[in-house]
């Protein structure tokens, strides 16, 4: 049987239809990311970018999942990070991006320390968005320089939460850090407007 091909949508568009999905599982966002690709030109209000950091541009939220898109200037990644218990799916509509994952050795949570390596890495392209490995949930996320080009990813992150664990490879620790948005439904939040550009 042929494989059909994915159909183009506006990212309004793809917000409602994952709001409809009855849980955010992976039989259910799955298909739903293989059956609808993002129009690259419908992201324009929330492609914000800057050169100190990716940018997190809040889409659309709820109680079950919310929707980011991410703006990466060449070169620029991602701390080593999870998302605690969250499911977590990205796409890329616009550049391609590298996805590397570890495994955590040990971790003493008194101390807050830990050993990481590194084991497999995907590329993500606007034809194979990713669910994030809940086996090996702890990665980062990279727009190499040798890429040559911004990059937006969206970020589908069930129970949304306001912190995540970052892990420091050299230091061999991890703490809390909280998450903030640079946008919120295409509006610059207070303090970022000299800090990015389009």
């Amino acid at each position: 049987m042929a494989e059909r091909a994915a159909s183009l949508v506006r990212v309004d568009e793809f917000a409602k239809g994952l709001a409809t999905l009855p849980v955010m599982k992976p039989e259910t966002v799955n298909p739903y990311l293989e059956r609808f690709r993002v129009r690259p030109e419908s992201l324009q209000p929330y492609m914000f970018f800057s050169p100190a950091s990716y940018t997190r541009n809040l889409i659309f939220k709820n109680a079950m999942f919310e929707l980011i898109a991410i703006g990466w200037e060449v070169g620029q990644a991602s701390r080593i990070h999870n998302h605690r218990d969250q499911r977590c799916w990205m796409a890329v509509p616009i550049g391609k991006l590298k996805n590397q994952n570890y495994r955590v050795l040990d971790r003493n949570p008194e101390k807050k320390t830990c050993r990481l390596v590194a084991s497999g890495s995907f590329l993500i392209t606007p034809a194979s968005p990713l669910e994030v490995d809940q086996e090996e949930p702890v990665h980062q996320v990279l727009n190499l320089a040798e890429y040559q080009e911004r990059a937006v990813s969206l970020h589908i992150y069930s129970r949304p939460f306001d912190s995540c664990e970052v892990y420091s490879l050299e230091k061999g620790t991890y703490c809390d850090v909280p998450l903030c948005y640079t946008s919120e439904y295409g509006k610059l939040c207070a303090g970022e407007e000299a800090s990015v550009s389009r």
